[in-house]
């Protein structure tokens, strides 16, 4: 028996490569996250915020937890624990930044918690592909657009 010659490989069709699996795509994009992050602050667990926090407040986690449920600040889950990005935080004070929370309120219908983290960190076309993150400090009205742009492309 005989094999078949082999076409070389200008005729052998392109094969797509296999998508990655969830949790690969997860740690890739999570991995982005703490790189970006990084540039303007860092991120830090639920506890380690409170623990900030505890030498100005009285009830620290309670604090925390409300202002995540009152979207004043975004978190996203890793792991066992809410992260905060802590570029919308007053360095000081620890105080939620209002021009970052006003972009958290217009994003939270659109955009889950992993989401509107990476949209922080992107590229947006609508702010000459800087991230709003970067941007957010010189232009909160620019970044506030940019996210009502967001909150109508993904709601309609």
């Amino acid at each position: 028996m005989r094999l078949p010659e082999y076409p070389g490989p200008h005729l052998v069709p392109h094969r797509r490569p296999l998508p990655r699996p969830p949790h690969q795509v997860r740690e890739l994009e999570f991995a982005q996250m703490r790189r970006a992050f990084h540039r303007t602050g860092g991120l830090a667990g639920g506890d380690e915020f409170a623990g900030r926090l505890g030498e100005r407040l009285q009830q620290p986690v309670s604090h925390v937890a409300r202002c995540i449920r009152s979207l004043q600040v975004p978190s996203f889950p890793w792991h066992t624990q809410p992260l905060l990005p802590l570029f919308q935080f007053d360095a000081i004070e620890l105080t939620p930044s209002p021009s970052a929370s006003a972009v958290v309120q217009e994003l939270a219908g659109a955009l889950v918690d992993w989401d509107m983290a990476l949209w922080f960190i992107r590229p947006n076309h609508l702010l000459d592909d800087e991230a709003p993150m970067d941007a957010l400090a010189a232009d909160p009205a620019s970044v506030l657009s940019a996210a009502r742009a967001e909150r109508f492309f993904a709601c309609g």
